[in-house]
């Protein structure tokens, strides 16, 4: 019998006589370990062992997400500068410090606060320290051997998001979009550093096994589809040209308002082998039959369930729901999963529900 692994991966490559793929989008560890107890079975060890155990019981191909962007900025608490009410990071960058301070009451980009880059300068210096990543190659292999051989073969790893287009998240929202107004050449040389970084992260992570190299974007919340073409397209289809270049699988999330830019063909340039999370009302604005016959049939989509229809919705209306996202895609390459990760409150019974009707009717199309 194959692994969910390479039950997932072969379903992605298309291989005759794959088995449908059932993946949840990284359930909380609070909906995993009450589903874990309303089977009877044990919750100890760590949240992994606990989704692969959960997968075991209910059938599913589990997908890990593993870092990124914390490979290529690796900042450093400094305990000395820290207090109660703020935390400072540092960042060695061309024989200085970059310093970055968090709000402890607001957390890790709860506020502007967080964002370290705020001027000229901090494009200067994120630039910089772009061009160092090569220098830890070593860690982040070790980082991504490690997160390999903890998952082994009971699931897929995806690499978490660069975030190219949004400077890798060391930029506020409302710095995003005056930067490219007011800093163009900076914001285009900070995007391009951030590109070439990517690709050694990404190098690093392949080299070690892991399995699909991404990219996110916003969806039309916070861009416009002329922004979207001009910007997010061709960064995303980079990446996804490097990662092919090299054998590789690419990956594409964005789990927003994207009904318009899948209709007017922009998802298909992307280059992506799936992509996710093809969401509906309220998360995002989808209809999953219309926007999947829009879609370019080489490519694998993924998800789609309500994440509040599952939190709140009865046992009965998961169910139909679910049926009903099945049945939406057959005859395409769908991973059946939700519109974003699983909200911890969500009741187990419903989970449970979801999954294991998903599992029947996939076998059943």
């Amino acid at each position: 019998m194959t692994s969910p692994r390479q039950r997932f991966l072969d379903y992605v490559r298309r291989v005759p006589g794959a088995r449908p793929v059932v993946s949840p989008f990284l359930p909380h560890a609070g909906v995993v370990t009450g589903a874990l107890r309303r089977l009877g079975l044990p919750v100890d060890g760590d949240a992994i062992d606990r989704e692969i155990r959960l997968s075991r019981a209910l059938d599913y191909e589990p997908m890990f997400m593993c870092g990124c962007t914390e490979l290529m900025f690796p900042w450093q608490v400094d305990e000395e500068r820290t207090d109660e009410d703020w935390e400072v990071a540092v960042l060695p960058v061309a024989g200085e410090e970059w310093v970055r301070r968090v709000a402890r009451s607001k957390g890790l980009y709860g506020d502007e606060s967080g964002f370290p880059v705020r001027d000229a300068e901090d494009h200067r210096r994120l630039a910089a320290v772009c061009r160092s990543a090569g220098e830890r190659m070593a860690t982040m292999r070790a980082y991504f051997r490690a997160f390999r051989q903890r998952i082994g073969d009971d699931g897929v790893v995806v690499i978490a998001h660069p975030h190219v287009t949004w400077l890798a998240g060391q930029i506020s929202q409302p710095n995003m979009i005056y930067h490219q107004l007011d800093l163009p050449e900076l914001f285009t040389a900070s995007m391009d550093a951030i590109l070439e970084a990517s690709y050694v992260v990404f190098a690093a992570a392949m080299a070690e096994g892991i399995d699909f190299m991404s990219e996110s974007s916003y969806g039309l919340e916070m861009v416009s589809p002329a922004q979207f073409a001009a910007q997010d397209v061709p960064y995303t289809r980079l990446l996804a040209d490097w990662t092919h270049a090299r054998g590789g699988l690419f990956w594409y999330h964005n789990c927003g308002r994207t009904r318009p830019l899948i209709a007017a063909g922009h998802f298909d340039r992307l280059g992506a082998d799936v992509i996710e999370t093809i969401a509906p009302w309220p998360e995002g604005d989808n209809d999953l039959r219309e926007s999947r016959l829009c879609l370019a049939p080489g490519i694998c989509s993924k998800g789609n369930l309500s994440l509040a229809l599952l939190r709140d919705g009865s046992i009965d209306q998961v169910i139909t729901a679910t049926r009903s996202m099945v049945r939406a895609v057959d005859g395409f390459a769908h991973i059946h999963s939700t519109a974003d990760a699983v909200f911890d409150d969500t009741p187990a019974d419903n989970f449970i529900a979801f999954v294991r009707t998903a599992r029947e009717e996939a076998e059943r199309t």
